[in-house]
């Protein structure tokens, strides 16, 4: 077979990014090229790049055709923002389909990895966020770091001794304070905080240094999680288990072939386990239903005789996606539930199907044991594990009980059914007796424990760290009150596993002793050098059992850690935090890690200059959008200079720079270089946009003069429509905007109108906003626009639509009404101009006209009747001359309103949407000026 020739596009337009292959498989290359998932803006064409010749599959039977086909294959990768292409300057606004709203309310998506705690409105606190992205920090922010490696404890002279590794970002910061929770640092006795730049040794000069130097590389450490702080008891194994055994009423336990009196003595707990006899659980699989009315649906092939003796049901990884609409126009959204649990089955009908059997189950208030049950308002199909359980003729004498008396072959328990009512069961069975029934039962004596066996994976492990905890201290204490030194031995056994969890090797036991004279709760570690490198398991247990009384020697097992050796020297562009902590009443005290410290970002000048402290919005741009992980632009693609006089002209207009700050943790992985660009720029109250194929910024400020004019020669005809609000939209009573307190790092609520109990507010949580003058504005921004928007209009405009950038002031003449007047200047005489339509003016009215600039502004005159009613006369010479040749492209627009009307066309855009390849669809409200009236009260 021959092979076939693939060529990946990434530009098109630029050979030298082209890649070529030679293939057996297409298919498995693309995969191999673009797992998991395949560009949703690439297109595979079939020996030439043309329309005509596109093989993307978008079904089973287009992927097998494809499959088949040969010879070259290009694989075109489109760019997600195609720049559109016309005779002039082109602007195309890169955040047209995201509102202030989406911009500052984002939701996180729902599978990703933990956020910063910087971002988390309360208990925030260090901890390890697994294949989470590196927090990048703007501006000031108070920074709780993440942990970049397993914390450790050890104890010294009987004190608990934390040390962690942990960074506070990607690049270079100026670090401000540290704290732990409140507390300064400095003020904890026994605790080491040392901050190392990006490319430094984590041994060498921090930055920012409290108590101890760090002299040596922190360890290489893995935790076991099966740890939890168990108890440390003398070890019995004094164990059975055998089917030669039975049961029978009222407490008696009988065998054959055993002498009970090996294993248990009178009085002895003794737990059993498997003793469980007539109608086993059943397991249902095929497809399941749950439903609005608490029954849970199963079409399987099992079929169960008296299903109906079923008085349990046990679901398991039961996700549904439950779906609500709400609002006008309805908006529907999807949450994810999980109504997992044991159930009460109240009934359980079964009927014949085609193949198998269909099961309703009826659940008896499942919502009580899972209250997510409360949420399904529909019938929804899932995939989960569903076993129909508590057959009410089955007998469970599973407990721990207590031994009366014993024989070789006879136990009396103590009252067995006060502990398990199912022992009355064995009234109903022949004889009494489970007798005949070969069930393997486990006998476990209750006091005989190991802690252990437990398997640890580490292959890299050199050591094994033991701590061991003593809450009461160790200690004996005579009749006379005399406190004397008491001790215990520890047993640590400890055997290699291999790579399928299998021991391997001889069993190493050590036997540690540890004696004290401590009344006071302490701890030990005990460190063991493993035979064989490598991952092992491990069980612990003592040489007596705990006393009670007048000795304490209670032990238990607080940590274990597989440890090896680390060289490594930095960790690249990341600052780096090592902390060691004391377990001292004023330090850690075994509460949460809630280390911290404020931090201001330093980032090269305009991206490529000198490190500088700073907050701007404009820098934190810049340096986004050269980023090779984020924005990957080059400075050629960048209006480096327009982007500071934009956010120069925010400083000059709120005669303050701390309108332009951006003071913010991003550290979602899922964020696009656009949306954090929208992020950054709408915290300055600007919009990005591209002026060709540079980057730029527009701030959002009060407009005297609109930027297009749209009448009835721009726009698609019968596609306008117009929406008029009486009140507020959604009959919100104010704005709940929520930002971070510059000052103490609170999380603060504020509400516009104030002094007033809001009902039914706008709530927006802000991205970036660190202090109260920038937020009051915000909110006061966005209930104006609330209040003051009353019309809505819609439409398909021609392409000129695409020098338009959100928020931009347009004139759009209401061409749903017959009585508009607008067109096109035919001729100009002087001050006097002919039109394309009539020229209506009323008696006693003062009228504007409004005209289409070529430098893409719009001017404004006062005019009057012309010589005839296809003319007008100006009061005054436009400001450009007026494009009235027909051999030009488009011709001046303009459009005829009374005096009192002139702000009834001033319209703001809200979205601009591609429509076709030469219109776009417009979204705009009215513009009103009172939308900036707060503006300068809060500097």
């Amino acid at each position: 077979m021959s092979l076939k020739k693939v060529i990946i596009v990434p530009d098109v337009y630029d050979k030298s990014t082209w890649a070529e292959a030679d293939v057996d498989d297409v298919l498995l290359y693309l995969h191999d090229q673009f797992a998991p998932n395949f560009p949703k803006n690439a297109r595979i064409y079939h020996n030439d790049i043309a329309q005509s010749r596109d093989v993307t599959p978008e079904n089973v039977q287009q992927i097998e055709t494809l499959k088949h086909l040969d010879g070259r294959f290009y694989v075109v990768i489109y760019p997600a923002y195609d720049p559109f292409t016309i005779a002039y300057l082109i602007v195309v606004a890169i955040m047209a389909a995201y509102s202030v709203y989406t911009i500052m309310t984002m939701p996180k998506p729902a599978a990703q990895a933990a956020g910063s705690s910087n971002n988390e409105l309360a208990n925030r606190t260090n901890q390890a966020r697994l294949n989470g992205r590196i927090p990048d920090i703007f501006g000031r922010v108070r920074s709780y770091c993440d942990l970049i490696a397993q914390a450790y404890s050890i104890y010294i002279d009987g004190i608990e001794i934390e040390e962690c590794l942990m960074c506070i970002g990607r690049g270079y910061y100026q670090i401000l304070d540290m704290r732990d929770g409140e507390t300064d640092v400095a003020n904890i006795a026994g605790t080491s905080v040392s901050v190392y730049d990006p490319f430094t040794s984590i041994i060498g000069e921090p930055i920012y240094r409290v108590g101890d130097e760090f002299t040596e590389f922190p360890k290489y450490v893995k935790k076991s999680d099966s740890i939890n702080g168990q108890t440390i008891e003398r070890p019995n194994n004094a164990v059975l288990e055998s089917s030669n055994v039975w049961f029978e009423s009222p407490n008696l336990i009988k065998s054959t072939g055993i002498d009970f009196t090996q294993y248990f003595a009178a009085t002895d707990r003794v737990g059993l386990s498997g003793a469980i006899y007539g109608i086993a659980d059943v397991n249902l699989t095929g497809q399941i239903m749950i439903t609005e009315s608490k029954t849970v649906i199963i079409e399987s092939t099992t079929n169960i005789d008296n299903p109906n003796l079923f008085k349990g049901l046990l679901l398991t990884g039961a996700l549904v996606d439950i779906v609500t609409t709400a609002g006008t126009p309805p908006v529907s959204e999807t949450n994810t539930r999980d109504v997992s649990g044991q159930f009460v089955v109240s009934g359980v009908s079964k009927t014949v199907i085609s193949g198998g059997f269909h099961y309703e189950i009826v659940l008896s208030s499942p919502e009580l044991i899972n209250a997510n049950w409360d949420f399904v308002n529909d019938d929804y199909t899932i995939t989960a594990g569903a076993v129909l359980n508590k057959n009410s003729n089955s007998i469970s004498l599973d407990d721990t009980y207590t031994i009366n008396s014993l024989t070789s072959n006879t136990i009396a328990l103590v009252n067995p059914s006060a502990i398990n009512d199912e022992w009355d069961k064995l009234l109903t069975l022949p004889d009494q007796s489970t007798s005949g029934q070969d069930v393997l039962v486990r006998f476990d004596q209750v006091s005989s424990k190991y802690v252990g066996w437990f398997n640890f994976d580490m292959p890299e492990a050199e050591q094994a760290v033991f701590n061991f905890f003593f809450p009461n201290g160790l200690f004996y204490q005579d009749s006379k009150g005399g406190v004397w030194e008491e001790g215990i031995t520890v047993v640590i056994e400890i055997q290699s596993i291999n790579s399928d969890g299998d021991p391997v090797g001889a069993i190493t036991t050590i036997n540690q002793d540890i004696r004290a004279n401590n009344k006071s709760q302490f701890g030990r570690t005990v460190y063991v050098d493993l035979p064989i490198n490598g991952s092992f398991r491990f069980r612990l247990s003592r040489t007596t059992g705990t006393q009670t009384g007048k000795t304490q020697d209670t032990c238990k097992i607080k940590n274990v850690y597989g440890m090896a050796e680390s060289n490594i020297d930095n960790y690249g562009n990341v600052t780096v935090v090592r902390s060691r902590t004391a377990a001292t009443d004023g330090a850690l005290s075994l509460k949460e890690r809630k280390l911290n410290c404020l931090v201001n970002r330093k980032l090269p000048l305009d991206g490529t200059g000198a490190l500088q402290v700073t907050r701007s919005a404009a820098q934190a741009l810049i340096y986004n959008a050269l980023d090779d992980h984020v924005g990957r632009r080059s400075e050629s693609e960048i209006d480096i200079a327009q982007i500071n006089a934009e956010i120069e002209k925010v400083n000059t207009y709120f005669s303050s720079s701390i309108m332009s700050e951006f003071n913010y943790t991003i550290d979602d992985d899922n964020l696009s270089f656009e949306e954090i660009a929208g992020m950054i720029a709408s915290a300055a109250f600007c919009e990005p946009y591209r002026f060709g194929s540079l980057l730029r910024l527009k701030f959002e400020q009060p407009q005297d003069n609109s930027v297009l004019l749209f009448n009835h020669r721009n726009k698609v005809p019968k596609t306008e429509k117009r929406t008029y609000t009486f009140g507020v939209q959604k009959d919100y009573d104010g704005v709940e905007l929520e930002y971070t307190s510059d000052e103490d790092d609170a999380r603060i609520k504020y509400t516009v109108p104030e002094g007033i109990t809001l009902k039914n507010p706008l709530k927006i949580t802000t991205s970036g906003i660190r202090n109260e003058a920038q937020a009051k504005v915000r909110a006061w921004r966005e209930w104006n626009k609330l209040k003051y928007k009353y019309v809505s209009c819609e439409f398909e405009a021609l392409d000129e639509s695409e020098l338009l950038i959100r928020n931009d002031r347009i004139l759009v003449a209401d061409n749903t009404l017959v009585s508009t007047q607008d067109g096109e200047v035919d001729t100009v005489d002087g001050l006097t101009l002919h039109t394309s339509q009539p020229c209506n003016f009323e008696t006693g009215f003062m009228y504007y006209a409004y005209f289409q600039l070529p430098d893409a502004s719009v001017d404004m005159i006062q005019c009057s009747a012309g010589p005839d009613d296809y003319s007008m006369t100006l009061a005054r010479a436009p400001l450009l001359p007026l494009v009235v040749e027909s051999d030009r492209y488009v011709k001046t627009l303009y459009s005829l309103v009374k005096a009192d009307e002139r702000e009834k066309q001033a319209f703001m855009l809200e979205e601009l949407t591609p429509q076709t390849q030469m219109t776009n669809t417009l979204k705009a409200s009215n513009y009103d000026a009172r939308f900036y009236e707060r503006d300068h009260d809060f500097i």
